[in-house]
């Protein structure tokens, strides 16, 4: 038997551990995981010379469209995802339009457009919403998130449900299988306090924290928590930057709760008194203290951290930055080129988290929650996803290095040296990027359409690596 593609002499990162072993693709599927002598042949081969190859990585959490056209982010962002190791990234739809409407559209120009796999989540904004999910089910959506911090984004276009229209939604999810994403921060304390930070003339990053500190977010983590224990709907905490995140993720295991926490590499890294980034790096919730950053990764490390998203959002550093003070600049930042390369540099590299850990976090736990079919992991049957990583490769992240900062013109990791980056990228079978440029083309990602959950306990990290 001949099959279309082998990559052969690796290092095969899989839940179970890492095996010296080769990959035969046929049909854009893995067919087999062997040692070189049991491949089958094939006229294309890939050698990957004794380097990882991991499965490719999915960014669960993306906002295109939000200030630039949706055709034009799609290209621009799967061509640097793909670039960084990724093979499928999960859009937020933020859209009050009928989401019968925005995801036929949103596909449409997702199929033409994209370099890699996309999948969708959608935000509820309207009682219409909640009425709409078992429509959005059928469209392959099955993760939808809400805001608690609900009028302060009215400006951005995005409406947002009362706590009642909340329990209705999370309770209708449950029953069809899906999970409940929250951004969770209490609007109304960080309404006082921004009066207050204001008054006092503080304008740069840190006042952003202290305008809506850390006891702004885990409140309404706890609040969450127990109404995804009240309705038994599985809820996921997107963008958490607080290590207290891990009282309510305790309480939520003694209880039966199904919950799962995402962090992202700017909450892993920076610290509210970071000049270098400045107004740059305002988003919400805000970048933290050192502590918060050292807690997460003890989090990475125990497990109650559980997905690695970016919150990725294009914007130019014109338009970012306003008039150069925190209150002006706008919300988001780029991330996504850069999610793999720093958890291999930070993580793998600096602080000895397993690479079968930083598959879990960036590809395989992602896959599971939100039930992307036959991504997440390298095995028989799955879709062949595959990122070959060379983790002593050393890259300075400047605009003439990252994509993403030629289109965009900035990165938060502008100036920083990462140790790890991704040398080939495939998917379903074909290669995309390789040794840092695009070779794919554009309109072959598709838009994947999501199945219903089936109810299972959270696997702990012993269970996965073991």
């Amino acid at each position: 038997m001949v099959v279309d593609l082998v990559v052969n002499n690796a290092k095969v990162v899989t839940s179970e551990g890492i095996y010296d072993a080769g990959i035969a693709v046929e049909d854009g599927k893995i067919t087999a995981i062997a040692k070189e002598p049991n491949l089958p042949k094939s006229d294309k081969v890939i050698d990957a010379k004794g380097l990882p190859v991991m499965p490719g990585a999915i960014d669960p959490h993306v906002h295109l469209g939000l200030y630039n056209p949706f055709g034009e982010d799609v290209p621009d962002s799967t061509m640097v995802q793909a670039i960084g190791g990724l093979t499928t990234t999960m859009h937020s739809i933020l859209d009050k339009r009928s989401l019968k409407v925005s995801v036929p559209e949103l596909t449409e120009i997702a199929n033409k457009n994209a370099y890699i796999d996309m999948t969708f989540y959608a935000a509820i904004m309207s009682m219409q919403h909640i009425l709409e999910l078992p429509a959005a089910f059928e469209l392959g959506v099955t993760s939808f998130k809400h805001f608690t911090n609900r009028p302060e984004y009215e400006m951005l276009n995005i409406l947002h449900p009362d706590d009642g229209e909340f329990y209705l939604s999370f309770a209708k999810i449950k029953e069809l299988g899906g999970v409940a994403m929250v951004h969770c921060e209490d609007f109304e304390i960080a309404r006082k306090l921004t009066e207050r930070v204001k008054a006092s003339g503080a304008k740069d990053l840190a006042a952003w924290n202290d305008s809506r500190p850390d006891y702004c977010e885990q409140l309404k983590i706890w609040e969450m928590a127990v109404m995804a224990k009240i309705t038994g709907c599985p809820l996921y905490v997107v963008h958490n930057t607080v290590a207290t995140a891990k009282e309510v993720v305790d309480w939520a295991d003694g209880n039966g709760v199904e919950m799962y926490i995402e962090t992202t590499p700017a909450y892993l890294f920076f610290v509210k008194t970071d000049q270098k980034i400045g107004v740059l790096g305002k988003v919400n919730p805000p970048i933290r203290t050192r502590g918060h950053v050292e807690g997460l990764w003890q989090g990475i490390k125990d497990g109650w951290v559980d997905c690695i998203g970016t919150d990725h959002c294009p914007v130019t550093r014109s338009r970012k930055v306003g008039q150069g003070d925190i209150w002006s600049a706008m919300l988001g930042y780029p991330g996504s080129e850069t999610m793999l390369p720093f958890m291999i540099s930070e993580g793998f590299n600096k602080r000895g988290v397993p690479l079968e850990r930083i598959a879990h976090l960036t590809a395989t736990n992602t896959a599971s929650i939100h039930s992307i079919p036959n991504k997440g992991s390298i095995r028989v049957g799955n879709d062949a996803d595959l990122v070959i990583v060379d983790p002593k490769k050393r890259v300075r992240i400047d605009s003439k290095t990252l994509h993403y900062s030629q289109i965009r013109d900035f990165s938060l990791f502008e100036g920083e040296t990462f140790t790890g980056f991704p040398i080939t990228t495939i998917v379903r079978g074909e290669v995309v990027a390789e040794n840092g440029d695009i070779v794919g083309k554009r309109g072959y990602g598709k838009v994947v359409k999501r199945v219903p959950r089936k109810d299972r306990p959270k696997p702990t990290v012993k269970q996965l690596l073991d």
